[in-house]
């Protein structure tokens, strides 16, 4: 339990920042890169999300909110997702990262993966491994931490735009 404890409060050194790799588990971890996700509820309504398809929805009789809640990949209200892009390269010898110990730090706040992309929670020797993990934030967050795990060095992440430095397409559904 001790060392549990030690694991959470455990001083990791300031974070490291996108495109820095840092040592995990006898190899190395990366963020490759942070954006926020297109809202899925934009792309079905033709990619504006503006006012005329909300009331075009509406006129169907299916307003936005309900509609968002209907549809098992709708963002919650208030919400966004953001994705946190990694690159590991195991050492030597096998490296492990338990998806239920990654965490996104927001103001104190800690958030688990809405989704990961990671089949398993090793790598082999010698291998490499590119992944996505995803997460649900408030749709206000821009700045986070990444948390591989308790133990390992925290990664500072800009989630404010989109991929490649666009504009986000994010849809607060009281608007």
């Amino acid at each position: 339990m001790a060392l549990g404890v030690w694991g959470l409060t455990a001083d990791r050194g300031t974070p490291a920042t996108v495109g820095t790799a840092i040592s995990h588990d006898g190899g190395s971890v990366m963020a490759i890169g942070a954006w926020t996700i297109d809202d899925p509820m934009l792309a079905m309504m033709g990619g504006g999300g503006d006012e005329e398809n909300a009331d075009q929805f509406a006129q169907a009789g299916m307003p936005m909110a309900p509609m968002s809640q209907m549809m098992s990949d709708a963002v919650p209200e208030g919400m966004k997702r953001v994705a946190v892009e990694l690159d590991l390269v195991a050492g030597d010898t096998v490296m492990r990262f338990p998806g239920s110990g990654m965490t996104l730090d927001v103001d104190g706040k800690v958030y688990r993966p809405y989704s990961t992309l990671l089949a398993d929670e090793q790598l082999q020797p010698n291998s490499q491994l590119t992944a996505v993990v995803t997460f649900e934030v408030p749709i206000e967050v821009e700045a986070a931490t990444f948390h591989l795990g308790p133990d390992a060095k925290p990664i500072d992440v800009d989630v404010s735009m989109g991929p490649d430095g666009q504009e986000p397409a994010t849809h607060d559904h009281d608007e």
